[in-house]
């Protein structure tokens, strides 16, 4: 079953870019699955309901990600697509170059965070378009 995950960097995603993306390449193959997703990999940081102190940069990028989405639920709705936004919660990776996220002991490898994630998105129907998950199955507030 195709199912794409967009990530957001830091600098945001340009609207140019992803309208293409969207628009031209990956929509036209995306509607030709059975059960067509996309799932956004946002972070909680950049919830509009539930904000949480960050870095700003990265909250306003995570936050135009989740926008991004939800517009983009709305839009493909009637088209059947299902559009989720994702949280991975806290993973060990070489981005923390603290022990921090180490030592979190809700901390997850990478391995068991993309498992987690790729269960919730094969769980969600076309009822929860637009919304928010944590990788542990739980939804968050957008």
């Amino acid at each position: 079953m195709p199912t794409a995950v967009i990530t957001g960097e830091n600098n945001g995603i340009g609207h140019a870019f992803t309208k293409q993306l969207i628009d031209e390449a990956l929509l036209l193959s995306i509607l030709r699955a059975k059960d067509p997703k996309l799932a956004f990999m946002s972070s909680r940081v950049g919830s509009m309901a539930d904000n949480l102190p960050a870095v700003r940069t990265v909250t306003a990028s995570k936050a135009a990600l989740s926008s991004m989405g939800k517009s983009l639920a709305m839009d493909l709705k009637s088209k059947g697509v299902v559009v989720l936004l994702l949280h991975p919660g806290y993973v060990i990776s070489g981005l923390d170059k603290t022990d921090e996220t180490k030592n979190n002991p809700q901390a997850a490898m990478p391995d068991e965070a993309a498992r987690k994630l790729w269960k919730v998105v094969q769980s969600k129907r076309i009822a929860e378009t637009g919304t928010f998950w944590h990788r542990e199955g739980f939804e968050l507030p957008c």
